[in-house]
């Protein structure tokens, strides 16, 4: 497996986590999230309306998108075809990612008036991605 590849699936492992940590909350399976540097910001936020968009958990999404670059990441090239279709699939996943936290930060930031630092991370993590997932592994990096 190359750097990047391995790189690309070890963020995608702290994301899901992450995601998963804040599903556990938003759901409500544990009562509170700890919440470095924002005090209760974190739970605010996970129980805000904006935790969840069209009815679906925002970390629910988190958990599925991370699990797919991670597996994409993974995966073993077939054919010329299928790899290019993964790396394909693995930076657009990546880019929605991104894109995804960036709006999310702006909801944080103007309509719920807190930070959450597990989302702030999410965003991060999923910005770190996308370089990855871009050019750098098309040339087979």
């Amino acid at each position: 497996m190359s750097k990047t590849r391995f790189a690309i699936t070890l963020l995608a492992g702290l994301g899901a986590l992450d995601s998963l940590y804040m599903l556990a909350y938003e759901e409500g399976w544990i009562h509170s999230l700890t919440c470095p540097f924002f005090g209760e910001g974190c739970n605010r936020v996970g129980r805000s309306r904006h935790a969840r968009h069209f009815g679906v958990p925002n970390a629910l999404v988190g958990v599925m998108s991370y699990s797919s670059m991670a597996g994409l990441a993974l995966a073993r090239p077939q054919s010329p075809i299928w790899d290019a279709r993964r790396r394909r699939m693995l930076t657009a996943i990546s880019f929605a990612a991104a894109a995804a936290g960036i709006y999310l930060t702006w909801e944080q930031k103007t309509k719920v008036r807190n930070w959450c630092f597990w989302c702030l991370s999410s965003t991060a993590i999923s910005l770190a991605i996308v370089p990855l997932a871009g050019p750098r592994l098309s040339r087979g990096e």
